[in-house]
């Protein structure tokens, strides 16, 4: 227990080192069993407890008839609007507290649960490779209770109690120009599985995406004139690293492998694409196979489209034996790039500095997976983002949340926190 109560106080003064409030912000906290199997499951979940809004006129710095979390709405105002001792145990009345924060206590316990791992505890982001990082959980978990979700119904649509929250009046889907907060239920639906297109358009995180965020994987077409452009491309977790710099250049041919879809490059492949660069069909068997076919095949590198209309492949997977660069481009991207291959295409694998990995029109994105994703669609960035953020749905081994809170507290900014110099 000391050990958990250290790096929640840890945490929390790392928070505090960061935002500025006048107003005490209480945190409740408790270890349990959250869903989990022996290879994935919930680290931990939070939000705030309460939330308030004001009608016109509102106190300087809050917008009318918008709904706040409660640690936000308190800093902005000066005064805790649910006074009170601490609250008695976990959401019990009076509710005077800001933030609950529920965290898997079975890692480390239940065999059944994420096998092989527990709990590190340290304070430096420094964990073993079968352990948890609690503090980048913490700080993920605090955050969400400071300010970083959104309550409108992921089924409906709706508003809560028909009004935005502050956080969805930052957000906008860019295929129709709407902000999430002004849009009707059915739009704030299909919005929400806009997969790469919902984006958060505050200024303070624009101006510090720019700088936080990597330049974009993406294929870059050469010739012919008809398709020459960038197109984002998802890097994969096996094989060759893709290094900064020129990238990977040759001739663009779809796989042939001779058997039912002969482009999904599931058997060896028949079709020369020695020294060129291999375009694969997604679906049948696992990624590390068909870049392993190409690469016995003599391919410099594979580029594999995606078997949905919406997002990239996510290019998972490890083998070994994988030992060139492959990357996932969208349907509709792969469909043209397919066409021009017939026409002698030639195309760059390579990280394009003119875009920020994670942004669709300069404005960071926004997770919006298709389907929804319960609890997680709208409220994290959007897995896309390079390096990993800290507000993605997944923690990542990356993640050094003791130093580096990336664009999270340019959110809050935007919001309406203040920041500690």
């Amino acid at each position: 227990g000391e050990l958990r109560v250290n790096a929640f106080q840890f945490a929390a003064d790392l928070w505090g080192a960061v935002l500025d409030s006048n107003v005490d912000i209480v945190v409740q906290g408790t270890f349990s069993p959250l869903p989990c199997g022996p290879t994935s499951g919930v680290l931990g979940a939070a939000g705030t407890i309460q939330i308030f809004g004001f009608g016109p006129p509102p106190p300087p710095g809050v917008v009318a008839n918008t709904w706040y979390h409660s640690a936000l709405i308190n800093s902005i105002v000066g005064e805790d609007l649910a006074p009170g001792p601490p609250d008695p145990g976990l959401l019990e009345p009076p509710f005077a507290d800001d933030i609950v924060a529920f965290f898997n206590g079975d890692i480390g316990v239940n065999p059944d649960c994420l096998t092989g791992l527990d709990w590190y505890y340290g304070f430096d982001n420094n964990p073993a490779k079968n352990e948890v990082d609690l503090l980048n959980v913490l700080m993920h978990e605090f955050a969400h209770g400071l300010g970083f979700s959104e309550f409108a119904s992921e089924s409906t649509g709706a508003l809560f109690a028909g009004f935005p929250s502050i956080y969805a009046r930052f957000m906008r889907d860019v295929t129709t120009g709407e902000i999430f907060a002004s849009m009707n239920d059915a739009e704030r639906l299909a919005a929400q599985v806009n997969t790469h297109n919902l984006v958060w358009v505050g200024s303070n995180v624009t101006r510090a995406a720019r700088r936080t965020l990597a330049p974009r994987p993406s294929v870059i077409a050469l010739n012919p004139k008809s398709v020459r452009g960038s197109y984002e491309a998802q890097l994969a977790s096996f094989g060759k690293a893709l290094k900064w710099g020129p990238g990977v250049t040759g001739k663009l041919v779809e796989v042939d492998d001779g058997t039912d879809v002969t482009s999904d490059g599931c058997e060896p492949i028949l079709n020369n694409v020695r020294g060129k660069i291999a375009l694969i069909d997604r679906g049948a068997c696992a990624f590390t196979q068909k870049v392993l076919n190409a690469q016995v095949a003599g391919a410099r590198a594979a580029i594999i489209v995606n078997n949905v209309e919406k997002g990239l492949p996510p290019m998972g997977g490890s083998d070994p034996a994988v030992r060139i660069t492959s990357v996932g481009i969208s349907m509709a991207d792969g469909d043209l790039l397919r066409d021009a291959a017939m026409d002698h295409a030639v195309v760059r694998v390579a990280y394009d500095g003119r875009f920020r990995a994670g942004t669709t029109e300069g404005y960071a994105r926004l997770y919006a997976p298709d389907p929804v994703a319960p609890g997680s669609s709208k409220s994290h960035w959007d897995t896309t983002a390079l390096p990993n953020l800290l507000m993605e749905p997944f923690i990542t081994s990356t993640l050094k949340a003791a130093s580096d809170l990336d664009l999270t507290p340019f959110l809050f900014m935007d919001e309406g926190w203040a920041l500690l110099p």
